[in-house]
C-alpha cells in the first residue's frame, strides 16, 4: 500500500497540472460572457434594422434560378410590399378560366356576361390554338394555351390535369400587382363587385384558400365537405400561390387517381397546410330541375357565383338562360350586395 502511494499522488498531481480547476472556470466564465455580449448585440441589431427599415417579403418563381428573368420563361422576382395594404380592387384580382376549344364556342357567352375588358384581368386557359383564320371576339377574356401537361400521370381524365395547372401558369405570367388569382370554368358566371368585397375582407399577405363546396350533399360525400369545387369558383391568395407552385407538379403526380382538378388543388394545399376559408356566395349548382328555391333562400351572404347553368331551368320564366341571366345582372348592377336576399319592404304611403 505504501509502494503504491508514491505513484498515485503524482499521478494525481499530474491532473491538477494538465488541468488547473481555476483556469477551467475562468475560461467557462469567460466564454459564457462573450456569447452573451454576442447575443446582445445581435438583439440589438436586429431591432434597430426593424425600426429603421421598411419590411418587404421576397416571393421567388420556383424555376427562376437567378435574378433575371430567363428567355422563354413566364415567370420573375415579384415583390411584395407589407406597405400594400389598401383596400382590394378589382385590378388586383387575376382569374383563370378553364375552357377547351371544343366548349368555348358555346360558353364563351357566359363570361362575356360578366367580363369587362379592361377592366377585369385574367385569361382562359385553352388545350389548343384558335383557328389563325378566326377572329377572337372583343368581348371575351384573352385566351392562353396550356403547355406541358400531357406529361403528368392521371387516371380518370387527362383534362383535370391541365385544368389544376392553370394556377401555376397563371401565377408564372409575372403579372404585376396581384392579390388573388381566382380560378373557375368557362360556364361560371361571376359577380365580380360581390366577389371583391368578400376577398376584401381578407389579408391577401397571408395564405387563404376561399372557395365554397357543393349544395349536392352526394358531392360533398364523394369529394370532400373542405374542398372548393372548381366550377363555383375558389380564390387562392398571393403568397399560398408562391408556396402551390413550388409543388405543384409533383403533388400532381402523387395525386394522380382522384378525379377533378379541384380535388387535386385540394390535396396539395392541404398539404401546404392551408385549410379551406368557406364563402357561402360560390356556387356550384350541383342540381337539376328548378333552382328557385335553392336561391330564393340564399344566405346573408354576397352572391358571387353562378356554375352549370345548362342543366337547370333558367332563373326567370318565358325566358332562356341567357336572357334569364342578362335580367339578373341587370338588377345586380344596380344594388351588388342585396342580390338574392330577402328583404321586408314597407311602404310608407299604404302603411303596408
Amino acid at each position: 500500500m505504501s509502494i503504491q502511494e508514491p505513484s498515485h499522488n503524482l499521478f494525481k498531481s499530474f491532473k491538477i497540472s494538465l488541468f488547473p480547476t481555476d483556469k477551467i472556470t475562468d475560461f467557462l466564465t469567460m466564454s459564457f460572457k462573450g456569447a452573451l455580449l454576442i447575443f446582445l448585440i445581435t438583439s440589438i441589431s436586429l431591432v434597430l434594422y426593424s425600426a429603421f427599415t421598411t419590411p418587404t417579403r421576397w416571393f421567388r418563381c420556383p424555376e427562376c434560378r437567378s435574378s433575371t428573368r430567363k428567355i422563354g420563361q413566364h415567370c420573375q422576382t415579384r415583390n411584395v410590399s407589407a406597405e400594400n395594404i389598401g383596400s382590394t380592387n378589382i385590378s388586383h384580382i387575376v382569374f383563370g378560366i378553364g375552357g377547351s376549344m371544343k366548349t368555348w364556342k358555346d360558353r364563351r357567352y357566359y363570361s362575356e356576361l360578366w367580363w369587362q375588358p379592361n377592366i377585369t384581368r385574367g385569361y382562359v386557359w385553352l388545350d389548343e390554338k384558335p383557328d389563325s383564320n378566326a377572329t377572337w371576339p372583343e368581348n371575351s377574356p384573352p385566351y392562353q394555351v396550356s403547355d406541358d401537361w400531357t406529361r403528368f400521370k392521371y387516371s380518370s381524365s387527362r383534362y383535370a390535369v391541365r385544368i389544376a395547372r392553370i394556377v401555376s401558369e397563371t401565377f408564372r405570367l409575372g403579372l404585376p400587382n396581384v392579390r388573388w388569382f381566382v380560378m373557375g370554368d368557362d360556364d361560371t358566371v361571376f359577380f365580380t363587385d360581390n366577389l371583391v368585397s368578400v376577398l376584401a375582407k381578407y389579408d391577401h399577405r397571408l395564405m387563404y384558400y376561399i372557395g365554397g363546396n357543393s349544395e349536392s350533399v352526394e358531392q360533398d360525400v364523394m369529394h370532400s365537405y373542405n374542398m372548393a369545387f372548381g366550377g363555383g369558383g375558389f380564390a387562392v391568395s398571393y403568397p399560398l400561390a408562391v408556396e402551390l407552385v413550388k409543388v405543384l407538379d409533383g403533388c400532381l403526380d402523387r395525386y394522380y387517381t382522384l378525379y377533378g382538378s379541384d380535388q387535386r388543388i385540394w390535396a396539395c394545399v392541404s398539404e401546404i397546410g392551408v385549410s379551406l376559408t368557406k364563402e357561402e356566395g360560390f356556387h356550384q349548382i350541383d342540381i337539376r330541375g328548378d333552382p328557385y328555391g335553392l336561391l330564393a333562400a340564399h344566405p346573408v351572404a354576397p352572391l358571387v357565383s353562378l356554375h352549370h347553368l345548362d342543366y337547370v331551368k333558367p332563373l326567370f320564366p318565358n325566358q332562356n338562360q341567357l336572357d334569364s341571366l342578362r335580367s339578373l345582372i341587370q338588377a345586380y348592377r344596380v344594388d351588388p350586395a342585396r342580390t338574392m336576399q330577402q328583404s321586408f319592404c314597407y311602404h310608407p304611403k299604404h302603411k303596408w
